[in-house]
Formats: structure tokens, C-alpha cells, sequence
């Protein structure tokens, strides 16, 4: 296992604990690699690449209805699928069998996403359900 498979799989665990403690995904890609990122508790760190930002400096988001957080996570998850056909449609493309294997990596990333974000609509649709 090479150094960039565990610093990989070390974002990507922090990636999932972030989410589990109300962690944010956000739509807006890494400005370091266009990764997908994540904000919580004022920071916002890819998880692909690692790369952290403050969000101090910005202006604070506006808290969510749960039918506005459905339809966000909703988005969040057609740009998830829209950049997983896109990737898939580069395999087997490619003769470097690295950048291969790479793009292989972010589509793993991307459906375990995917899934968790699917796993956090349900609980807001029950949630949303529950209200009513």
C-alpha cells in the first residue's frame, strides 16, 4: 500500500466521521483538485486531496428547511452521478494504468458518498414525515 492509499483512506475516514457528526457536504468543488468537500465546525476540508479552509471569513449559511436540505442533498446527488458517468466514461481510456487506477479511486470515493448521502435524505424525508 503506497503512502497516497493511506493518506486516501485517512480522508476518506475523516471524510465519513465529519458527516456521521453533522458534517455539511458542499456543492462547490475543491479549488485544489475539484474534489468533493466537506464543512464542519468552521472548516472545510476535501476529501480527496486533504486541502483545509477556514470558513471564518465567509459569510454564514442561512440554516436549512428540511424541504430545502432534501432538495440540496437532492442536487448534491445528481452532481455525484453526473461526475461518476462522466469518470466512468474515461475507463479504459487511458493507457497510463496510474491515472487508471486513480480515476478508479475517486469513483469509489464518490459512491460511498453517494451512499451516505442517500442514507442522510431518508432520515430527513422520515424526519420531514414525522413533523406533518
Amino acid at each position: 500500500m503506497s503512502v497516497s492509499d493511506n493518506k486516501y483512506k485517512e480522508n476518506l475516514k475523516d471524510a465519513t466521521e465529519s458527516l456521521l457528526k453533522g458534517g455539511t457536504l458542499l456543492s462547490e468543488p475543491c479549488k485544489k483538485c475539484s474534489g468533493i468537500q466537506i464543512r464542519k465546525n468552521n472548516e472545510i476540508k476535501c476529501i480527496i486531496c486533504g486541502n483545509k479552509t477556514s470558513t471564518e471569513t465567509q459569510e454564514p449559511e442561512k440554516d436549512l428547511s428540511t424541504s430545502d436540505q432534501l432538495n440540496y442533498k437532492d442536487s448534491i446527488n445528481v452532481k455525484i452521478v453526473n461526475r461518476v458517468a462522466e469518470l466512468v466514461g474515461k475507463i479504459g481510456t487511458d493507457t497510463n494504468l496510474i491515472e487508471e487506477e486513480q480515476i478508479l479511486r475517486v469513483i469509489d470515493y464518490y459512491i460511498k458518498i453517494l451512499e451516505k448521502s442517500n442514507f442522510i435524505n431518508e432520515i430527513l424525508r422520515l424526519s420531514n414525515h414525522n413533523e406533518k
